[in-house]
Formats: C-alpha cells, sequence, structure tokens
C-alpha cells in the first residue's frame, strides 16, 4: 500500500496519461448478432470483424474469423431497413431471439439494436485487449483489424507507445494495482476490469526517456514477463526494497 500511495501521489492515472480503456460490445443475443465473418448475409459495411476472448488465449491474435453484425449508421442512430435488405432478412429472420431482449422490450422501434452501440472505426485503432477474469495480467496486442468482444477490456492511446504499455501492464507493478482494488475470485483470479485498469498510474509518455522505451518495447515484442518487470521498475525508479516487496528484480532470467 505504501508503494501504491507513493505512485498515486506522483503519477496521473492511466487515462490521465491519454490512454482510454473501455469494454467490447455487449449485443444481448450473441448467437443472433455474431457468427463467422463470412456466412454473415449481410450487406459488407453492416459487419465487423470480431476479437472474442478464444482469439488471444495463446498471448497473441490468432483470429477464428468471427464478425459482428451492425445495425448502427455513422451518426449513431440505427440504419433504416429499408435500404439494406440483406440485413433486414437477417434480423428479420431471428426477430423472436433478438426482441427478446429486455433493451428491445424497453424500446419496440429500436428492437434490432446491440446493447453497445458499435464504433466500427475502433476495429482500425491498435489497441490491448484484456480479458476481464485472469490469475496473471493476460494483455496482447492487436494491431487494428478487429472489433472487442464484450468479454475484453481495450485500452487505446494516442500518446504512449501501445507495446511500451504492454510490457507495464504485463508487470507486476500493474497486477499490484489490480490485487489492491480489484475483487478477487475464487482460486486467487484477479478481475482486470475498467474501473480497476483506470486506476493503474503511468508517467507521462513524454517523461519516459528514450532508452527506457525501447527496452519497454522490446521485453513486450518478446512477451518476456521478466524482462518486462526490469524495464517497468527502472521506469517507476523502485527502490531495492519496493523491488523485493514485488518479488525480486523482476526475474528477467527466468523469462515468462
Amino acid at each position: 500500500m505504501e508503494l501504491v500511495r507513493r505512485l498515486e501521489a506522483t503519477l496521473p492515472t492511466l487515462e490521465g496519461a491519454d490512454c482510454r480503456v473501455g469494454i467490447g460490445v455487449a449485443t444481448g443475443a450473441d448467437r443472433a448478432f455474431i457468427g463467422p465473418l463470412d456466412e454473415l448475409d449481410v450487406e459488407l459495411d453492416r459487419k465487423v470483424p470480431l476479437a472474442m476472448t478464444r482469439d488471444i488465449l495463446t498471448g497473441a491474435v490468432k483470429w477464428r474469423g468471427f464478425g459482428v453484425v451492425n445495425p448502427f449508421a455513422e451518426n449513431g442512430g440505427l440504419v433504416n431497413l429499408k435500404k439494406y435488405p440483406r440485413l433486414r432478412k437477417y434480423l428479420e429472420s431471428r426477430k423472436e431471439e433478438i426482441a427478446g431482449r429486455h433493451v428491445a422490450k424497453k424500446a419496440p422501434a429500436n428492437w434490432y439494436r446491440t446493447i453497445d452501440r458499435i464504433y466500427p472505426a475502433l476495429a482500425s485503432k491498435p489497441k490491448l485487449l484484456i480479458p476481464d477474469i485472469k490469475g496473471e495480467a493476460h494483455v496482447v496486442y492487436e494491431e487494428g483489424h478487429l472489433y472487442p468482444h464484450h468479454n475484453l477490456y481495450y485500452v487505446v492511446s494516442d500518446a504512449w507507445n501501445l507495446k511500451a504499455l504492454q510490457a507495464v501492464l504485463l508487470s507486476d507493478i500493474a497486477r499490484l494495482f489490480i490485487s489492491i482494488y480489484s475483487t478477487k475470485m475464487r482460486g486467487g483470479y484477479l478481475r482486470f476490469q475498467a474501473q480497476y485498469l483506470r486506476r493503474i498510474r503511468i508517467p507521462y509518455w513524454s517523461d519516459v526517456p528514450a532508452s527506457t522505451r525501447a527496452e519497454l518495447i522490446r521485453a513486450a515484442e518478446r512477451r518476456d514477463r521478466g524482462a518486462c518487470n526490469d524495464a517497468v521498475f527502472a521506469l517507476y525508479g523502485l527502490t531495492s526494497e519496493e523491488r523485493a516487496t514485488l518479488g525480486g528484480n523482476g526475474g528477467s532470467k527466468n523469462g515468462d
């Protein structure tokens, strides 16, 4: 707690350092809205490639080819189904399941909306993907091709290099913050939810020395958790006592 309080007093939050945390799309009827992208029989601009938890189990993205139907227009409202005959046919063939959701019953005229609005531009942004419940931090870099599913949190930034940020979020510093604020699940699993991720403190990217930037990026690209710790502990200027509290010098000799 002493270390956390020191960092909280001296560093901005993740979002204060110009990193945005969000959660992927919830549809309320995944079987209706989600399927193999090539088999979703709707207009091309009405479907978006989807990243799901199973796509990132290895620590890298191995997309299985799924997509989500997008009923939203660019202005934020729902598209006019009369202008999208294939989408209309697709949705109406599944209307019983889609219209039976609570969100649809509250606004029957908008029965075909997903619970969350879909912003297709997010798919094209490089991002870090983080599953909700994990024993250890599981942070995967996605180049900018996929939209996150609702079991995944994401982090985007126009300031921080995302590979360097990945090293920070894989480190014991990030786990320290999550373990203090998160609800611990059975078996010691932690919840890496948005409200806890937002409490992590990091320096401004402009304050990170060039040599440290390079070390962080290298460690993340190797997916070497020990090397991530070494680089991150140096970034935060941890004392030998603080390093010992977190389990030593990072254990880079042991790799991931």
